[in-house]
C-alpha cells in the first residue's frame, strides 16, 4: 500500500490525467486493480498499461517502424495484463508492426497458460518445484509451435520463462515487447 500511495501522491501533485504502468503484470495489477482498495479511495486519474498507450500511438500513425523481424515469433500473454487487464489485442497489433512471422501459442489470449511466476510463487524459493511444474504446460505450448523467440510484456514472466527454458534446455531467446518495438522505431 505504501508504494501505491507514493505513486498516487506523486500523480496528484503533478495533476496527471493518466499513470502508465510499465512491462510488469504485478505492478499493473497493484496500481490499476488493487490500488484504490489499498489506499481506501478512488483515483483521480486513469491507470493504463504501456501497451494500451503504444497501441493508441499506432492507431494514430505516431509510431513509425523500420525493419522487420523475420524469425518465427510468439507472444506469451501475462496473466495480470491479459486475463485480468484485458490487454490482449494491443500487443498483437504492435508485434505485427515489426514481425513478418508471428504465430500464436495454443490457448492464447485470455486462455493462455501461466508461465509459473504468478501468485507470488516467483519470490518463494520453496515453490521452485511448483513453478517448474506449471512451466511444463508452457513448454508443451512452445514445443507445439517451435518459435525462434518469445516476446512478453511482463518482466516477471520473462524472468521465470528464462528459468523454465534453462531447466528444460530450450534455447529460445526472450524479448521485451516495448524494447523490441523501440529497436524498430524510425529515428
Amino acid at each position: 500500500a505504501e508504494l501505491v500511495q507514493r505513486i498516487v501522491d506523486a500523480a496528484e501533485k503533478l495533476k496527471v490525467k493518466t499513470v502508465i504502468s510499465p512491462e510488469c503484470g504485478h505492478a499493473y495489477m497493484a496500481i490499476r486493480w488493487d490500488g484504490p482498495n489499498l489506499i481506501g479511495k478512488p483515483f483521480n486519474f486513469k491507470v493504463r498499461h504501456i501497451l494500451e498507450i503504444l497501441d493508441e500511438f499506432r492507431k494514430d500513425g505516431r509510431l513509425k517502424i523500420t525493419g522487420k523481424e523475420n524469425q518465427l515469433l510468439t507472444y506469451h500473454d501475462p496473466c495480470q495484463i491479459s486475463r485480468r487487464g484485458g490487454v490482449i489485442e494491443q500487443p498483437r497489433n504492435l508485434i505485427n508492426m515489426f514481425a513478418n512471422n508471428f504465430v500464436e501459442m495454443p490457448d492464447a489470449g485470455k486462455m493462455n497458460w501461466c508461465c509459473g511466476a504468478g501468485g507470488g510463487v516467483s519470490s518463494n524459493e520453496r515453490a521452485d518445484e511448483v513453478r517448474l511444474k506449471v512451466f511444463q504446460r508452457k513448454k508443451d505450448q512452445l514445443d507445439e509451435i517451435r518459435p525462434d523467440a518469445i516476446i512478453s510484456a511482463c518482466s516477471n514472466c520473462r524472468i521465470h520463462l528464462e528459468d523454465g527454458l534453462e531447466e528444460y534446455n530450450m534455447d529460445i531467446p526472450l524479448m521485451s515487447l516495448t524494447e523490441t518495438l523501440a529497436e524498430h522505431l524510425e529515428d
